[in-house]
């Protein structure tokens, strides 16, 4: 029986970011299964439906943004107890505490850079699972 693979829910709206984001998953944390989403409102019911380990969301999106996001998520018992990641172009210091004023628990700048950012997700994993 293969162990259970830990579930983490990227939402973003570019094509490019998603397939880096499956490329790092696939080559660098093979015990992690990518859920994936594209816009906001899917990633809320994909992360009620999945109840992921952690969840990493693009700021910038049509719509309804990433903030409103961590806000809708925050603020329903199914979801309130996830992490969420901020992954954003938005890189300014003053985007950086925004962003973890209003709660996500890391603040991720793009481009990423994929060896940091996956010792940093192993490290979380390991942390968080240990």
């Amino acid at each position: 029986m293969q162990p259970t693979k830990i579930q983490i829910l990227y939402i973003e709206d570019d094509g490019v970011n998603m397939l880096l984001m499956r490329h790092l998953i696939k080559k660098k944390l093979p015990s992690v299964e990518l859920l994936e989403a594209s816009t906001i409102q899917e990633g809320i019911g994909l992360a009620i439906q999945t109840q992921p380990f952690l969840i990493l969301s693009d700021i910038h999106f049509l719509g309804m943004n990433g903030y409103e996001g961590l806000t809708q998520l925050k603020a329903d018992s199914r979801t309130s107890t996830i992490p969420v990641w901020a992954i954003s172009a938005f890189v300014l210091e003053e985007d950086i505490r925004k962003g973890k004023a209003a709660g996500f628990e890391q603040y991720i700048t793009k481009p990423i850079h994929i060896g940091r950012f996956a010792k940093l997700l192993e490290a979380y994993i390991e942390q968080k699972t240990s």
